[in-house]
């Protein structure tokens, strides 16, 4: 690839790494590309469609046809396991929801590669009901919120209850898809535009409004290595972001890092990438995390032509950068103009249904004034390709009579149905059990070592009162005059020795102190 990017940022060879990315079609899979190779690995791609944005890449050595996970799991697996054989991968990176067939496909081969969580806790945070109890269980604020399994477990809901209604969605949806405002007053959406059952559970989340924010994390071990925040100012569908601008803020940068090292405590350490959909209600000053998505998102283009990212992701920090920093997004470009970039397609395609005269300004400047991140000097070829592949995603999509945005999604999408979905419904009741039972000892042992402290606590102070009685009693001896002798008459008494009682022995504290509960 010499007619690729600079590389004058590549890592030494001896710890470049063979990268292979489970697809090649989103934006995102392009830019990911580029950042790796820019950091000096070798970057290798699979998908099901044979054309797609990364196989006209410098960025990418090569790239190869593999069955849709979606329609062949099994398929998929092993054409990821020949790609890995044949190339020599030495570490996989999930760029969508590859990663649930990846995770639970048993290959070991594969999961000693895959940089990801294990599947159980990708399932925790993919499920938006289980994410939720999991949050709950950490101690973290999130939306009330109530599952419902049926059509009348939604009729049950008091929706009145919340000033703003609920968010009724699918517990494996994803963006924005099947997502019902229920306010109050007004009725509920008819059972047929309700695709409700035991196939299909729903969450019924309260409705927050407030600023929207999303994140992109890399952790490794249960350590954060690398947390990216851009807030949601241009979209396509009210959810998905195609302007991206990178925002610090201390306090969902504090909730990320107490996530990680709670869930790390309760869960083990874990290794993977993972972003969190905040709303922050400054009229009750709190910060919540709406849903999950476990796996690579739009936040990485916040890193977009540098190459700090693909350190974190591979583990392989040069050694002038502090490996105990966290790794942010620049803030600035090399020019000092703010540094933000945005996805020229879906900014053509922005929802701007109500938009005043100052939002359709800020969306131009926003439009033309902002580097797009696909197009590249150096990379031109995914560019050129554009007209190409897009008739060629319309034939498919005549074929497959799906529209262009789920035609790019159906194929790699997890979707559990059937014996599968009972499955995975098994092992989280299976999981809850566990962390009941886990929260139950912990509950019992903070009993027994606050009693425990409690009762160090009473002996220390019966010690306290019993020494001060011995000295009081010992100054009262010398200078109290005896009723039958005169003073000089009186016999000297020794004092009492009271470091028998200031200082009792842990044992006969424990055995007759009071048996004190906390709080009493």
């Amino acid at each position: 690839m010499v007619c690729g990017f600079q590389r004058h940022e590549a890592l030494p060879k001896d710890r470049r790494l063979r990268v292979l990315l489970t697809n090649g079609r989103f934006p995102v899979s392009l830019d990911l590309a580029r950042q790796l190779h820019r950091a000096g690995h070798t970057v290798y791609c699979v998908d099901p469609m044979r054309f797609h944005v990364c196989a006209f890449s410098v960025a990418v050595e090569k790239s190869h046809p593999v069955p849709a996970p979606h329609d062949d799991a099994k398929g998929y697996i092993n054409g990821v396991l020949k790609a890995v054989k044949k190339w020599k991968i030495d570490q996989i990176i999930p760029v969508h929801e590859e990663v649930f067939f990846l995770a639970e496909c048993g290959e070991r081969e594969i999961l000693d590669r895959l940089f990801a969580p294990p599947f159980e806790l990708l399932v925790r945070m993919h499920n938006k009901w289980e994410f939720t109890k999991m949050m709950t269980r950490l101690k973290l604020d999130v939306p009330e919120a109530h599952l419902c399994k049926n059509y009348e477990d939604a009729e049950k809901l008091a929706v009145d209850k919340y000033e703003h209604g609920l968010a009724l969605k699918p517990c494996f949806g994803r963006a924005s898809t099947g997502v019902h405002h229920l306010k109050p007053g007004e009725p509920l959406p008819k059972a047929e535009d309700l695709d409700i059952g035991d196939h299909n559970h729903y969450i019924a989340q309260e409705w927050i409004k407030g600023d929207r924010c999303c994140s992109y994390a890399v952790v490794r071990d249960g350590k954060p290595e690398a947390i990216g925040l851009y807030p949601v100012l241009e979209t396509i569908d009210g959810s998905s972001s195609v302007f991206f601008r990178q925002q610090y803020h201390a306090d969902i940068y504090a909730y990320i890092e107490r996530f990680c090292q709670r869930c790390a405590e309760v869960h083990g350490p874990f290794s993977g990438q993972f972003a969190f959909d905040f709303v922050e209600d400054k009229k009750n000053k709190r910060i919540m995390t709406i849903e999950c998505n476990p796996r690579a998102t739009s936040g990485l283009h916040l890193w977009t032509n540098t190459p700090d990212l693909a350190y974190a992701l591979t583990h392989a920090l040069p050694g002038e950068h502090i490996e105990d920093k966290l790794i942010q997004p620049p803030t600035t470009t090399f020019s000092g103009r703010p540094a933000h970039v945005q996805v020229s397609a879906g900014m053509m395609m922005w929802e701007h249904k109500d938009a005043s005269l100052g939002v359709w300004a800020t969306h131009m400047k926003h439009l033309m004034g902002t580097r797009d991140v696909v197009f590249r000097w150096r990379d031109l070829m995914p560019t050129i390709a554009q007209p190409f592949l897009l008739t060629e995603y319309y034939r498919m999509c005549r074929q497959t009579g799906l529209q262009l945005p789920d035609l790019f999604q159906m194929q790699v999408l997890w979707e559990p149905k059937g014996e599968q979905l009972k499955a995975v419904r098994k092992m989280m009741e299976e999981a809850d059990e566990r962390d009941d039972q886990a929260a139950r000892e912990r509950k019992q042992q903070d009993g027994m070592l606050e009693k425990h402290k409690t009762t160090e606590t009473d002996a220390g102070s019966w010690a306290e009162q019993t020494g001060t009685a011995v000295a009081n009693a010992n100054r009262f001896s010398e200078t109290q005059d005896s009723p039958t002798l005169g003073r000089k008459q009186q016999p000297k008494v020794p004092p009492l020795r009271d470091s028998v009682l200031s200082e009792p022995s842990r044992t006969d504290v424990q055995s007759n102190a009071p048996d004190v509960q906390p709080g009493t």
